[in-house]
């Protein structure tokens, strides 16, 4: 690229960037036009509480930034399943409006609130209740409350007891008072669409011209010491044009109540004969400059009648120029405010993302999927998240056969046997009390739907398919032909993860973009259930631990990915046709085992750098529990009646399995307080790696409150101390610091004699 062009396309990017400065209420009336759409995300509108709404509205009220947003330029609304703001369901292809549109992909929340409080926008897209995507929280009509004259509880932000309004140009002018301030003026009255018996706030009628409608009665006399101005009236309404024309005659006379108060009051001293009182009365309550411009001060000297009708005919030009002023701020607060707009050109959706993530850290993560959902929504009626559930419970049927260890594959028969099992399930790939998917699913399900959707590059795949342009170019047909497919290859992969990796949930995943490998690989029925699929797993075993305990997958994860998967291709195509693979690179990692310096060597994992704060990576210690896991071995306690317990991925205690610290750090005091001792130096050579075991909650109570003399002891000779890499390990209380280094020292190399041997095993 010359440097021209790369100016040219910096300029661009630059420009894209800048954010656009655009009204409330333009980008409101946007939203009333379907000119601004919600892509259907299947997300929940999650401000429903009414202080979160209040804040927002506040912050309007006093010109405070509110914000920006992101949206997403499209020539066609039929780019993604859409639906109005608000809306529970989208809109039929059908009825999706002609020409551009915008589809707002972060500041839903804000501004359905914004448009629901300001405007009657969301109840003219949406007018059957029943189809609000929150109707509790939407059904609500804010007003401003201010304070009715005599009414001195409370403070007068707006200057109506005075009918003097406290900034001279209302419409530029920013006020005095802050959020805080303005919080508790602002009223919430929610509503029935039917009315509510006969309420007259939702909706106003004028059932007769010329006549107060029912809001303009109901407004100034709502409560006690208050009046209300109802903010959803300043968005004029194109279809009923009497929004402003109402509002202004609320607010007239709310102005109005004012001056009529203070005339009688003024009537009632004249009447009295005090007119030295009501030449003080006038002077304090009227505007100096329209008192001596309007009132004739030898009315005095005339009759009570003249002065009642000067100081009438003033208080009415205040009361009117109050009003007038009023009306203009609240308009100033939505057309003067500036909604800050990030606007995307449809070539920029997998920028949109990094743009988002950026915005909202923190917050509710827009990705890929959220997109992808939206578009496969054109293709099918089914929601797609219904759709993985529904996956993820069923399950695909687990060839028994290709589960290597013996003491695993019992386990697996007996969770079979009962016929509740699934993988996907058992990995808790889907939270049922959240109704949502672990974000490593939903990343795996992308790669490997890029992957089988782009099966022409089999083979050669490169880091390309693994980004999101690629994604994100993925048609709705594609996306909905292979959905279950990708739960399936996903669902193969959990029964792998756990029979052969000793892997319980999908979070447990140490590096996950080894899932989408072995999904992909997998999905071939000839891989994962034919003649020689125990062969294909076998493989997939060798490459899985020789690449994880060499640190493969430490840098570079997703070029190392792709040369895999590549890899993995070649070598399987081998093993269906029967031919033998060439796995020498399986090989060559598997001589790396436990023993790549500052990674997995000896005197790295006992902690010989804590002192400069370099410390073994937590997915070595999941990973040595996970490979002993894998193979099957006993707890270190006896069960309640005596028995022992052999521990697997598919044991009924596999859940609640618990990290423990094999060597306790002294010789005095309880197993308990010694471990809590070690977690609490983190730089103790106790807390490597090579310390750690998986054993059951029960064996762990009853451990804890034990000597380490008691604690030697327990352990059933035949136990899991052996099995786990503890060979001829004397933990006892005479041992030495010295003693238990060498302890740990030999478990690290008979970890690594242990996977070296079982991997030439694996391989054919």
């Amino acid at each position: 690229m010359s440097d021209q062009e790369c100016e040219t396309r910096d300029r661009k990017e630059t420009s894209m960037l800048q954010p656009n400065r655009e009204s409330l209420e333009v980008t409101i009336n946007k939203i009333k036009k379907n000119e601004i759409l919600l892509p259907d995300f299947q997300r929940q509108f999650v401000w429903k509480e009414e202080e979160m709404q209040h804040k927002l509205v506040a912050s309007v009220l006093t010109k405070m930034p509110i914000g920006s947003i992101l949206l997403l330029k499209s020539k066609d609304a039929h780019d993604y399943s859409c639906k109005p703001l608000g809306a529970k369901d989208p809109i039929p292809s059908e009825q999706l409006p002609s020409g551009a549109v915008e589809f707002l992909l972060d500041g839903q929340q804000r501004m359905t609130v914004l448009a629901n409080v300001f405007s009657d926008a969301i109840f003219q897209l949406t007018p059957q209740s029943n189809n609000l995507i929150a109707p509790s929280a939407l059904k609500r009509r804010f007003y401003l409350a201010v304070p009715k004259y005599g009414n001195d509880a409370f403070p007068d932000l707006f200057g109506l007891h005075s009918l003097s309004f406290p900034m001279r140009t209302p419409d530029s002018d920013e006020p005095e008072f802050l959020t805080q301030d303005i919080l508790p003026f602002i009223r919430v009255v929610p509503f029935n669409v039917k009315r509510d018996n006969g309420k007259c706030y939702n909706p106003y009628s004028r059932p007769i011209p010329r006549m107060l409608s029912e809001l303009e009665t109901y407004c100034p006399s709502v409560e006690d010491g208050w009046s209300y101005i109802p903010l959803y009236l300043l968005v004029e309404n194109e279809t009923i044009s009497l929004n402003h024309t109402t509002l202004n005659n609320i607010i007239v006379s709310i102005a109005k109540s004012v001056s009529t108060a203070k005339q009688l009051t003024l009537n009632e001293m004249l009447n009295a004969g005090q007119i030295n009182n009501a030449r003080t009365y006038i002077t304090n309550n009227l505007d100096k400059d329209l008192y001596n411009g309007y009132f004739e001060p030898a009315c005095f000297e005339d009759s009570s009648t003249s002065v009642s009708k000067e100081f009438t005919k003033v208080l009415e030009i205040q009361a009117n120029t109050w009003a007038s002023k009023m009306f203009s701020y609240l308009k100033s607060c939505i057309s003067q405010i500036n909604l800050s707009q990030i606007s995307l050109e449809e070539s920029q959706r997998a920028r949109a993302i990094d743009i988002y993530e950026n915005l909202n850290r923190g917050g509710v993560s827009l990705d890929i999927f959220d997109l992808i959902m939206a578009r496969v929504a054109q293709a099918t009626p089914e929601p797609f998240y219904q759709r993985l559930e529904k996956c993820v419970s069923s399950g695909s049927g687990y060839p028994a056969a290709n589960i290597s260890s013996a003491a695993v594959k019992k386990a697996f028969q007996a969770v079979s046997a009962q016929g509740n099992y699934h993988a996907s399930e058992s990995m808790q790939c889907y939270n049922s009390d959240k109704n949502e998917f672990p974000k490593v699913y939903l990343e795996t399900f992308l790669n490997i739907l890029s992957l089988i959707c782009y099966n022409g590059c089999r083979g050669c795949y490169t880091v390309e398919h693994l980004k999101r342009q690629r994604k994100l170019s993925l048609t709705a047909k594609q996306i909905d032909s292979t959905c279950e497919r990708c739960c399936q290859a996903i669902d193969r992969a959990c029964f792998f993860f756990q029979a052969r990796c000793g892997i319980r949930t999908l979070k447990e995943v140490n590096y996950t973009l080894m899932v989408p490998i072995v999904g992909y690989i997998l999905d071939r029925d000839a891989c994962y259930t034919g003649e020689n699929s125990s062969a294909v797993f076998d493989l997939l075993e060798a490459w899985y631990w020789s690449s994880i305990f060499s640190g493969a997958y430490d840098k570079d994860q997703n070029q190392v990915m792709i040369n895999d998967l590549n890899r993995l291709i070649a070598n399987t195509d081998a093993i269906v046709a029967g031919d033998a693979p060439d796995t020498t690179w399986i090989a060559t990692r598997k001589d790396d085992i436990m023993g790549v310096k500052g990674f997995s060597d000896v005197d790295f994992l006992m902690l010989s750098g804590a002192a400069n704060d370099e410390y073994p990576k937590t997915v070595l210690g999941n990973t040595i529990c996970q490979y002993f896991l894998a193979e099957g071995y006993e707890d270190l306690s006896l069960d309640a009646a005596g028995h022992t317990v052999q521990l697997t991925v598919f044991s009924e205690y596999a859940a609640t399995l618990q990290v423990h610290h094999v060597i306790p750090l002294g010789s005095t005091g309880s197993i308990l307080s010694s471990t809590k001792s070690i977690r609490n130096d983190k730089k103790h050579y106790l807390n490597s790696p090579l310390n750690f075991m998986y054993i059951t909650d029960h064996a762990n109570h009853s451990i804890s409150n034990k000597s380490l003399a008691e604690y030697t002891q327990m352990i059933p000779t035949s136990a899991g101390l052996n099995a786990v890499g503890f060979v001829g390990a004397n933990i006892d209380a005479a041992a030495t610091d010295d003693m238990r280094k060498a302890i740990l020292i030999n478990r690290h190399a008979a970890i690594a004699q242990k996977i070296k041997h079982h991997i030439n095993i694996l391989l054919p």
